[in-house]
Order: C-alpha cells, then sequence, then structure tokens
C-alpha cells in the first residue's frame, strides 16, 4: 500500500457509521465493508472491552466479543463522544476523545489500515451536527492517530450533501437537487440550490419540511408523496436522493412515479454522506475541482473581527476572524500590549453588508502600570456561528511589572 494515499470519508452516525475511500481509477468514492469479503456497509457505533486489559473490538465485532468472551459492551459510543463527559470503565476513565480514536482506529483496522498516519492523506468526518466539544474530540483522536491537522477534517451533513451533489455530472445538479433523509418513521426534506449570479457561484441547502410516516406501506407512500407534493410545488428538481434505512422502495412506488416527473433523476441508499465526506476530503488535500463555488453553509462565520493598533509605529487594521470560513476553524491567538486602556476594542464587520461596528471588553480590575507594560494574551474562539468566546489574560511585563493571570472572558454574539 502506498504511503499517505488514502483518502477517506467517515460518516459517524448515532447507531451505524460508514466508511468510504477515493478510488481514483473509477474516480468516485467507493463504500467500504466493515470487514474485507462481506458486503456489511453499516459499521454499528458500538465498542467493547476485554475485562483486565485494552483488548478492543468495534461495530459488529464489539457485540460478538461481548457476547463470546464476557467483554464489556459499550452501547453509548455516539453520544459519549458528541459530549464533554469521560467515561469510566473498570475504574479507569476514557475521555471523549480516546474513545472516539479507539473505536477510529478499530474501523480503519478492520480494513486494512493499521498504521493511519503513514496510510492517510486526507480524512473528513462528516456527522449530522457538530457542536465545540466534538469538534474538540474529533481533533484530540486526531492526534492520537498521528493525523495532522492539515489531513484530518470534519463537516456536518449538509457539508458533505453539497460536496457529494457537485461531484456528479453537472446535468443532475442543473437545477435544485431535493434529499429525503429517512430516519425510522420520519422523513426530513432539504434542497440544494445553486445562484450564479456572483463569482464564485454560491451553493445554499435549506433544510425544510418534515412529516411522519403511518407504520403500513400504503400509509408511507400517501403521507411521503403528501411531503413531495408539498415541498416541491411548481420547482424544478434535476435530481432528488432518498437516503436513510427508513426508506424502501418496495412502498413508495406511488410517490416515486411522482418523484420522476418531469424526468427528475431518482436515486437510493445510505452512503450520501459518507461519499459527500470523501469528495470533501480529496477537495482539500488534493485538487480544487470546486475552486468555483462557494458554499454557503450554515456553519459559516459571517463577520469579520479585527482591531485598530499601532503597528511598526503606523495605525493599522489587524485581522483576527475572517469571515467565509466554519466556525470550528475559526480561532485566533495572539498578544499585544496595551497603551492607556483597560479595554480591548474590536471592530465588527459583515461579509454580505459590510458595515463595521464596534464591541468594546472592559479588564476589570487590570493592574496600572506605566504605558506600554501591560501584555495581554488574547484568544478568540467560536462555539457556533453566531456567539464567538473571548478569553484575555495579563502577562505583565517582564519582571517589573510580573503578571497577574487574571483572566476575562467574555461571549460575543452575532453583530
Amino acid at each position: 500500500m502506498e504511503l499517505k494515499n488514502l483518502i477517506l470519508g467517515f460518516d459517524f452516525g448515532e447507531n451505524y457509521s460508514q466508511l468510504c475511500c477515493y478510488d481514483r481509477n473509477a474516480k468516485d468514492a467507493v463504500s467500504l465493508p466493515e470487514k474485507a469479503g462481506t458486503d456489511t456497509l453499516l459499521i454499528p457505533t458500538r465498542l467493547s472491552r476485554a475485562l483486565d486489559h485494552e483488548e478492543w473490538h468495534a461495530g459488529s465485532s464489539a457485540e460478538k466479543f461481548a457476547q463470546d468472551q464476557n467483554g464489556i459492551l459499550l452501547d453509548r459510543v455516539y453520544e459519549i463522544c458528541i459530549g464533554s463527559h469521560s467515561c469510566t470503565i473498570e475504574s479507569k476513565e476514557y475521555t471523549p476523545g480516546e474513545l472516539l480514536c479507539i473505536y477510529l482506529g478499530e474501523v480503519l483496522k478492520s480494513v486494512g489500515i493499521d498504521h493511519p498516519e503513514l496510510q492517510i492523506a486526507g480524512i473528513m468526518i462528516t456527522t449530522r451536527r457538530l457542536t465545540r466539544p466534538f469538534v474538540e474530540n474529533v481533533r484530540y483522536a486526531y492526534n492520537l492517530l498521528g493525523i495532522s491537522r492539515g489531513r484530518a477534517y470534519l463537516q456536518e451533513y449538509d457539508e458533505s450533501f453539497y460536496y457529494h451533489t457537485l461531484y456528479q455530472k453537472p446535468e443532475l445538479w442543473s437545477r435544485k437537487v431535493a434529499l429525503f433523509t429517512f430516519e425510522g418513521d420520519e422523513v426530513t426534506f432539504s434542497s440544494l440550490s445553486i445562484s450564479r449570479k456572483t463569482k464564485p457561484a454560491t451553493v445554499t441547502v435549506k433544510r425544510g419540511a418534515r412529516a411522519h410516516l403511518g407504520t403500513k406501506p400504503m400509509d408511507r407512500d400517501r403521507d411521503f408523496g403528501h411531503l413531495v407534493s408539498e415541498v416541491t410545488g411548481t420547482e424544478i428538481y434535476s435530481s432528488a436522493y432518498l437516503v436513510g434505512e427508513g426508506f424502501d422502495q418496495s412502498w413508495a412506488g406511488n410517490t416515486l412515479r411522482l418523484l420522476a416527473k418531469h424526468q427528475r433523476h431518482i436515486f437510493g441508499g445510505n452512503n450520501l454522506f459518507a461519499k459527500g465526506a470523501c469528495f470533501g476530503a480529496k477537495e482539500k488535500v488534493e485538487e480544487r475541482m470546486l475552486k468555483g463555488y462557494l458554499f454557503l453553509g450554515n456553519d459559516l462565520v459571517r463577520y469579520n473581527i479585527g482591531m485598530e493598533m499601532i503597528i511598526s509605529g503606523s495605525p493599522a487594521y489587524y485581522p483576527l476572524i475572517v469571515a467565509g470560513v466554519n466556525w470550528y476553524e475559526a480561532e485566533k491567538e495572539c498578544e499585544l500590549i496595551l497603551d492607556e486602556t483597560d479595554e480591548l476594542v474590536f471592530v465588527v464587520s459583515s461579509m454580505e453588508e459590510g458595515k463595521r461596528n464596534r464591541y468594546t471588553m472592559k479588564l476589570s480590575g487590570l493592574p496600572k502600570r506605566p504605558r506600554k507594560t501591560t501584555r495581554i494574551h488574547l484568544k478568540l474562539e467560536y462555539d457556533s456561528p453566531v456567539t464567538c468566546q473571548i478569553t484575555a489574560e495579563d502577562l505583565g511585563f517582564g519582571e517589573m511589572f510580573p503578571a497577574t493571570h487574571k483572566v476575562w472572558h467574555e461571549t460575543m454574539g452575532e453583530a
């Protein structure tokens, strides 16, 4: 196996996960079975550990090992990994990041990837919704696996839908694209649209209506058909994707015929998000096929944040956060020297409107010192697309003005 040549997409789901690998010959993302020689693509999001020692099993093997070898079964892997609370197994504490590393590592081993730090050129984890704890857990897991930041990524399902769509033939996304996601007796609708009025063209995914499906096949077809009629209306769609375990074409005959009107292309399956994650990883670590498009996702930071300061003796604007990146990638740390002030003033501007506002953070209790003898460590970090956490720490100024290490913290909301 060629070193650092694999590009992977990993759909981390609540009950089941999936792994895809980019096939350079086929120029497509291919789903990998849980074990070589089988056709099982869905990997249970479960772990088990041996009693008294560190032997782990993931997926279907976790359940079998727990039954056959009296192992300890952990079936809340997703719930633990998206949170911030550790898990204790036989008096040993495991952080969510450690458990995620173990789960991902075991899944990779099962498909022959024993040295991810050497074999993986790029990997993207995708999941339904990103939170700050989960972002930190994923990065910690990547670090433990030896996969550097420049090769390791994560994104929400909406962005995976975007990458999956635009990596298909252009005729499949010349107009709007519909996505119906089935979970049990619920179906949720999303639509992807492209505006070519700007350069680059902008792509948006809007989450729409949802519907409850009856239990009988005829009722499910009827309820799904009502949703399709409601959300598509007179809009023109090039294609529609139907994903999730709750869908079966055997009961959806009438609705599928309705969907197929106007020569729409209809696709079913369960690997759309994993494939989209794989295409996203390829886009970031190799060729930029989509450089003419900008995805305006729900995770995008839409405000620039900076400060006006003196740099090399001249007034200047110093950018801290640049709009247009996902909130979990928007972070900045720096040091600055205050000059006769106990305030930090941030300049905040919208990427759409350009209007500038000022946000002032008071450093109450900052020691009184002569001019330019107070050094501040500043950290900005988002925990959602619209909330930025600001932390400032007093570092003093050498031995004459020792640091108090007093810390100030504020949450700056949407401007």
